[in-house]
């Protein structure tokens, strides 16, 4: 059987505060209602002392004003039983059982043992004898009686408002479980929710409750571990992709590198046997091409599996005048500027120069893409390099085309995102691993009209 959190907080709570609570009404009224008897039985008595020290003879008139001022009734029988006065209408049955009732020595009036029945209605009733006042010789009895219904009126009098505040306190403490149980229960719920999303694989932090409890530590550690899950799931998944596209793509990777191979070389035999005409610009650029096509199948047969290869002393420089060269083509074909500003002085940094040369290429490429977007007779793409404040070698790659989606501002050297149709989203990928693998940083900024994207690179101090 299952017992949710809020009924067993309800269960407890309410049956100890109304425990509490009924107990305490209970004693208090029946406190109250002995108290209200005691007092009642002591007006009766101090009402019968005085008849029974009284000098003068008991009459109908006296016995009147004494059930007036006391709420009982009284009867007076003769020495023979017989009813001489009384404050009540008897009927001949009633004085019977009148001169049966045995004289009580009990103190307490209200006892239940001192019931008898008159007509219709039961009556407490106690007697005491009497002599010469009944205005003759004679002794007698006084009967002292007590109605029950207004000895119960008196008692629901006392008893109602201890009761009546008993019962509200009870239901205020009812509802006041209810509410506390809902506030706790509520977050967990909310909790439990969230635990289900992490396990159908959506992983969104749930809103921090006000307060600041345990129930808030429970969300606060639960965010943290749903931030943990997302970011694990999204490297496997990443992880995932690259060895299955690894796996499919390089097999196709090689071929191409090979026929790519062979058709430069090809064309440089061609070209060697052409040198005397002096018309090899067509030549030149054909062998770029196969170049670039080779580098990039180099990139995608490295990708997923990029070792730390050796780092040597290498000249920034000459990264950039070879990057150059292999991408010029593509830029006098697409019709777009591409300017070069370097320092005369070398920057030397500590890598490997064909993984430099690759975030290069990858860098100008998609400038080209993006400053064809807005085609035209200012579209440009520009390289700047140069040394920071911190000794720090800073590569620029700045394009006249529209910025990045904005959804993709944040996760932009992520792999397989992009905004173009027909692009893969490894290229910035590839860019930030180098970037990484040299102790650098790479982070795109927008200046004026211009998307930059920066490289920093630790330089080699050694001279």
């Amino acid at each position: 059987m299952r017992w949710p959190i809020r009924i067993q907080l309800l269960l407890w709570i309410v049956s100890v505060v109304v425990f509490g609570i009924v107990a305490a009404t209970s004693a208090s009224a029946y406190l109250a209602v002995q108290m209200a008897s005691r007092n009642q039985s002591q007006r009766l008595h101090a009402v019968v002392d005085t008849l029974m020290q009284a000098s003068y003879p008991l009459s109908q008139t006296v016995l009147e004003h004494m059930s007036g001022l006391s709420g009982g009734q009284f009867v007076l029988l003769g020495s023979q039983g017989r009813v001489v006065y009384s404050t009540i209408r008897l009927a001949p049955a009633d004085s019977v059982a009148l001169q049966s009732v045995p004289r009580q020595s009990t103190p307490d009036f209200f006892a239940q043992g001192n019931v008898v029945r008159l007509g219709e209605d039961d009556y407490f009733v106690q007697w005491m004898p009497v002599a010469g006042t009944t205005g003759t010789s004679d002794s007698g009895r006084l009967i002292v009686l007590y109605a029950k219904y207004r000895w119960w009126s008196v008692a629901r009098a006392v008893a109602t408002p201890i009761l009546l505040v008993g019962t509200v306190t009870t239901l205020a403490a009812v509802l006041v479980s209810a509410l506390v149980a809902h506030r706790f229960v509520r977050p967990i719920r909310v909790l439990r929710n969230q635990t289900d999303q992490i396990a159908d694989g959506r992983f969104e932090p749930v809103d921090m409750p006000e307060r600041n409890d345990e129930i808030g530590d429970l969300t606060l550690s639960i965010n943290r571990m749903t931030e943990k899950l997302g970011r694990y799931e999204a490297e496997v998944r990443r992880n995932e992709r690259l060895r299955v596209l690894g796996q499919l793509g390089a097999g196709i990777a090689h071929q191409l590198r090979n026929a790519a191979t062979g058709a430069r070389m090809a064309v440089e035999l061609h070209q060697q046997e052409r040198t005397r005409s002096g018309d090899d610009e067509s030549l030149r650029i054909a062998l770029g091409q196969l170049r670039l096509m080779e580098s990039h199948l180099q990139r995608f047969l490295s990708l997923g599996r990029h070792e730390r290869s050796s780092h040597d002393r290498i000249t920034l420089q000459t990264v950039i005048e070879d990057a150059m060269s292999l991408v010029r083509p593509a830029f006098d074909h697409a019709r777009i500027r591409l300017n070069c500003d370097v320092p005369d002085e070398p920057v030397h940094v500590r890598g490997d120069a064909d993984w430099l040369g690759q975030l290069l290429t990858n860098l100008v490429l998609n400038a080209m893409e993006a400053a064809e977007r807005n085609a035209g007779p200012n579209s440009e793409v520009c390289v700047e390099l140069e040394r920071d404040a911190a000794s720090r070698a800073v590569l620029r790659v700045k394009n006249s085309g529209p910025p990045p989606d904005a959804a993709l501002h944040d996760k932009l050297f992520e792999p397989f995102v992009t905004d173009k149709a027909d692009g893969t989203g490894l290229g910035l990928y590839v860019v930030r691993q180098v970037a990484e693998d040299h102790g650098g940083t790479v982070r795109w900024e927008r200046q004026e009209d211009m998307t930059c994207f920066v490289v920093e690179l630790p330089i080699d101090q050694e001279t």
